[in-house]
C-alpha cells in the first residue's frame, strides 16, 4: 500500500499538532494539580496539628476572665459609692430601638412589594 507524499506530509503535520496539543493539555493539568497538592498538604498539616491533641492554649483561663469581667461593673459602682459619687447604672437613653414592623401587602396597596428605599 503506497502512501503519496501529500498524505504522508499531512500525517506528519497531524502528528506534530497532536503532540503540541498533548503538551498543552499536560501543562494545564499540571498547573491545576499544583494548587490541589498544596491544599492537600495544608489539610494534612491541619489534621495532624498538635493543637488538636493538646487543645488551644489559654482556653482554661477563659472562665476566670469571664468571671472577672462580670464583676467589674459591681466593683466600679461600689468604688464610686465609697468615693461618695453616685453612679448612674441605668442603660443609656437613645440606645437600641427596634425597627418598625413590616407592613402587610394590603397596606402597600396590593400584592406587589416595593423596597423601602423606593417608596
Amino acid at each position: 500500500m503506497a502512501v503519496s507524499t501529500g498524505v504522508a506530509a499531512l500525517a506528519i503535520v497531524g502528528l506534530v499538532i497532536g503532540l503540541v496539543v498533548l503538551l498543552v493539555v499536560i501543562l494545564l493539568l499540571h498547573n491545576t494539580l499544583k494548587p490541589l497538592l498544596a491544599i492537600k498538604v495544608d489539610v494534612t498539616n491541619a489534621l495532624t496539628a498538635p493543637m488538636l491533641k493538646n487543645g488551644v492554649p489559654g482556653t482554661d483561663q477563659l472562665g476566670t476572665t469571664r468571671r472577672l469581667a462580670d464583676t467589674v461593673p459591681d466593683l466600679a459602682v461600689r468604688y464610686l459609692a465609697k468615693l461618695g459619687v453616685t453612679a448612674n447604672t441605668a442603660p443609656p437613653a437613645g440606645g437600641y430601638t427596634a425597627p418598625p414592623a413590616p407592613r402587610s401587602a394590603a397596606a402597600t396597596g396590593g400584592g406587589s412589594w416595593t423596597p423601602p428605599w423606593r417608596q
